[in-house]
């Protein structure tokens, strides 16, 4: 039978962290064998997650729970000043990170990207683990070579620090690529939104719109979940969520 893998969880408080956390702890093939968290530290996470105490320490250091827990995986939805810092802990100590806090720096990929090379150890830093948020983009890159134009419109809850969101910059990106021009984007951010995305393809006479709409923060598990599992079968630094799913026919 094979092993759990270990999760050591970053962020177990916050909107997004705890919602998938805890989805993800009622998942098979792994084990959250603690967390850190600055605001909920000296908590149990299953009192946290579940309103049942189950004796697993949620740390204020990730470097102390990585030596008292070892890990086989740290997984992030912190801020990205802490997730970089997280990153790079993460691989010096030997341990696999999986990071799904928006904003990481280019210069914090590019270091790494270094570290994984440079000491064997897969990560992941991936902008968003809807597995319908990744066929959103695989169905836009799809259509581009049938339209003259695109935009983006990316809109989420005020809380939100990053904008554009991670999701829309990689979107943007792959699209310029393909298409060899600007793909301008609009950013929303109010009261009552979750996590939506839009792109509109236009050609004259007519527009296609595609929409993804994350209604509640616990869809991002399933695609974390297999991200989890399947990342120490990877090599580098992944960033596409594609990586870890069953491919397109």
């Amino acid at each position: 039978m094979t092993e759990s893998v270990r999760v050591l969880f970053a962020g177990p408080s916050g909107r997004t962290g705890r919602a998938t956390g805890a989805a993800l702890d009622r998942m098979p093939g792994l084990e959250i064998v603690g967390a850190v968290g600055h605001q909920s530290a000296g908590r149990d996470l299953g009192e946290l997650w579940h309103g049942e105490r189950d004796g697993r320490e949620i740390y204020a250091d990730a470097s102390r729970a990585m030596a008292g827990l070892r890990p086989d995986v740290l997984c992030d939805f912190t801020k990205a000043e802490v997730a970089e810092a997280h990153l790079r802990l993460a691989l010096w100590a030997g341990v696999r990170p999986v990071i799904g806090t928006s904003g990481i720096s280019d210069a914090a990929l590019r270091e790494a990207e270094a570290l994984c090379r440079d000491r064997g150890i897969p990560g992941a830093v991936i902008a968003n683990f809807s597995i319908v948020a990744w066929l959103l983009e695989r169905v836009a890159l799809m259509a581009l070579p049938y339209f003259e134009g695109a935009e983006l419109i990316e809109l989420h809850a005020a809380s939100k620090r990053d904008k554009p969101s991670g999701t829309a910059r990689r979107l943007k990106g792959l699209l310029e690529a393909q298409g060899e021009q600007e793909v301008p984007v609009h950013s929303v951010r109010l009261p009552g939104l979750v996590a939506h995305q839009e792109v509109l393809l236009g050609s004259q006479g007519e527009v296609l719109t595609l929409r993804h709409d994350a209604l509640d923060r616990s869809c991002y598990a399933a695609g974390l979940r297999l991200c989890i599992l399947g990342l120490g079968r990877a090599e580098g630094l992944v960033t596409d969520l594609g990586r870890f799913l069953p491919p397109l026919s």
